[in-house]
This record gives structure tokens, sequence and C-alpha cells, in this order.
């Protein structure tokens, strides 16, 4: 019998797939974490949800590493702060100059921390400016959280990253998040979240989604599942959307030889919202 996935554990499954398809994804340093394991995971998560989760990640790291890095280029943002980072490896493909904040929970900043600080010091990875921030996003109260984070980027213009996280949280604990969101950013800054809408619900490839989940991940009684229409972002009080983009679209962008089945696609939703002004 297989071993149950830890959610946070989904943060190799991911890995692996950027790694699958660096030209892609841009990810050069995703495969430092496959191990057999992680590749069985992800072997058998895309065979029982879908075959193309593998390119929907790549597109999805592909569309934020653009999008940043030309913030970054246009003077916009110079602080990235990734709320549930996992082992995404978005601060060894940006500029060094740029300040780095990785949040996520205490088992995967933990690991993280170590095998990233010895890569560098091997030469592996390029040395960044990095800050480890321990956080639980289901806690009834973010008040800790944002007092550990303020005084590391005050003064600076942020970019939130918020991708693979919001299924896995309840309406509570978003609400609570994307409260905190615009106290951190005083000055112009933007988020970027991800999310699936109720419409992928009545899909037969949402189903096969949520009895992986329910059948092979370790869960605690904080884990729900979570969509969000596009009218959560659209109003939204303190920000403004600036960039609506799905797998499929960006599909479209980056691989326009290839038709993806529409109904055999988590069709992931990414939004770029800036803080009105």
């Amino acid at each position: 019998m297989e071993q149950k996935i830890n959610i946070h554990e989904t943060a190799f499954v991911t890995a692996a797939f950027r790694a699958a398809d660096s030209d892609l994804s841009r990810d050069t340093f995703a495969h430092l974490w496959a191990n057999d394991i992680t590749e069985r995971h992800a072997n058998r998560y895309k065979q029982a949800v879908s075959l193309h989760e593998g390119l929907a990640h790549c597109l999805r790291n592909r569309y934020f590493l653009d999008t940043i890095q030309y913030l970054f280029e246009s003077g916009k943002i110079d602080a990235l702060l990734n709320f549930g980072c996992g082992f995404s490896m978005y601060p060894y493909l940006l500029d060094p100059s740029l300040l780095f904040l990785e949040i996520d929970t205490e088992n995967v900043i933990s690991y993280k921390q170590d095998r990233t600080n010895d890569w560098q010091k091997q030469g592996i990875l390029p040395q960044r400016n990095i800050r480890y921030i321990e956080a639980d996003f289901n806690r009834p109260s973010l008040e800790d959280l944002y007092q550990q984070i303020l005084p590391l980027i005050r003064g600076r213009k942020c970019f939130i990253l918020l991708e693979g996280v919001l299924f896995f949280l309840g309406h509570d604990d978003t609400t609570r998040l994307f409260d905190l969101f615009p106290r951190l950013q005083s000055n112009d800054g933007y988020v970027g979240s991800v999310s699936f809408t109720p419409a992928l619900e009545k899909k037969a490839v949402f189903q096969k989604l949520i009895d992986f989940v329910e059948g092979n991940l370790q869960k605690n009684q904080q884990f729900n599942y979570q969509t969000l229409p596009h009218e959560f972002y659209r109003t939204l009080q303190t920000y403004t959307l600036e960039d609506h983009q799905d797998t499929m679209s960006l599909s479209d962008r980056y691989l326009p030889a290839i038709q993806l089945p529409a109904d055999e696609v988590l069709n992931e939703h990414m939004y770029l919202l800036r803080t009105k002004i």
C-alpha cells in the first residue's frame, strides 16, 4: 500500500513537475528536490488526476517568473514575499538585489532553509538575500506574522505571491490573508494569486483531484477545499485587477503549437492585483 502524502510534501511533487520541463518553467534548480519517492508521487498524481498537470505547473511558474522579472526591471518592486513558498526557487532565478521572504509551515521552512543554505555553500545555488519565516495560515490571528514581516520590508515595494495555497484554506483563512496583505504594502505593490473557480467543480477532472486528495493526502482538521469566483478579486477594496490568465491562455502564449484538451485540464486562474493608491 502506498504511503500517504502530507500536505507539506506536495511541495516535492510540484518541484518534480517544474523540473520535468525546465525549458518551459524556466526553473533550472527544481531538479535539486528530486528523488525516487518524489517522482513516484508525481506520477501517481498525474495518472490519477490529469496527465497535463506537469505542464500546468510549468506554465504557472513561468507566468509569475516573467511577471516578477518585468516588474523588477520596471522599478516597480524590490521585494518578493512568497506566502506558501513550498520548494519554489524564485530567489535563485531572479535578480540578487531583490529581498526575498520565504513563508510557509515549520516543516517546509526548516527543510528548505537547511537544504538551500547547504547548496549555496557548495556553490550549487547562487547567494541570495533571503529571510525565512514559519507561519500557519489556519491560525485565527495573523498579527504575530504581521509583526515579524513588517520590520523586514518597511519602505519596500513588495510583490506578494500566493500560489498553490488557497485550495487548501477556508474562507476565513483567505479573508485574514487578504486583510493582512494591504497592511504590509504601504507603498505601491502587487499581489499574484492562484485559485480554481467554482465552475471547475462541475468537471470530472476536479472530482478526480478531490478523490486523489481524499485517498492519498494526510489531512488535519483545518483542511478545506476552496474555489473562488472571479468576483472575489474584482471586488477587493484595496486592490485593482491588473491581469487575469488561466492555464489555457498561458498555454496559448507559451505553447501555441499545443492544443490542450480543456476537459482534461485542472484549469487554474492566475490573478495580478495592484494596490489602489
